[in-house]
């Protein structure tokens, strides 16, 4: 390499010593701070489908049972919200290892093998915390599966059925 090169190269790497850790400190300690989730934001997420959590008070209880397979254990909780709709609490009584699992609900007799144009998205089932998910107006009476899609292997992982007496709303 030729000298001046050399030269160039060598100021230009002390530079970027002194540069570079002043520009990294500087984007840390100048980024700004964002506010928490508050009440206010209760809102938009109620808009959008999302269930906030249900202070137990507030609730209207329905019914509760344990759904299982050979593989998954869940403790299943409906009632009704401070806002009257029908809300669907589930707890993972065992290790759920598959990836990205979806929760869907379709109204079939017969446990499905597939999900079809007919299932109905509940949310996402990823974590180990107790999971709420708002049931539409079309799942209310009806008897039904609760199914476990895993995105990752791209096929319905399992099919639990749901009893009609946890989407009925009784009228006190």
């Amino acid at each position: 390499m030729i000298l001046a090169r050399r030269k160039t190269h060598f100021y230009s790497f002390v530079v970027l010593a002194v540069v570079l850790p002043v520009c990294f400190l500087a984007g840390i300690l100048l980024r700004p701070t964002y506010e928490p989730v508050d009440v206010a934001t209760n809102k938009l997420f109620t808009q959008a489908g999302f269930v906030t959590q249900t202070q137990p008070q507030a609730r209207k209880a329905i019914g509760s049972t344990k759904l299982e397979d050979g593989t998954f254990r869940f403790h299943v909780e409906t009632f009704v919200n401070s806002q009257g709709k029908l809300v669907m609490e589930l707890k993972s009584l065992s290790l759920l290892q598959v990836p990205d699992p979806l929760l869907y609900w379709e109204a079939t007799k017969e446990a499905p093998t597939e999900i079809s144009d007919r299932s109905i998205l509940l949310g996402n089932l990823a974590g180990l915390s107790p999971k709420q998910f708002l049931l539409p107006p079309s799942v209310l009476g009806k008897a039904g599966h609760l199914l476990i899609y895993s995105q990752g292997q791209q096929k319905l992982i399992a099919a639990l059925e749901l009893p009609a007496k946890l989407t009925r709303i009784y009228r006190y």
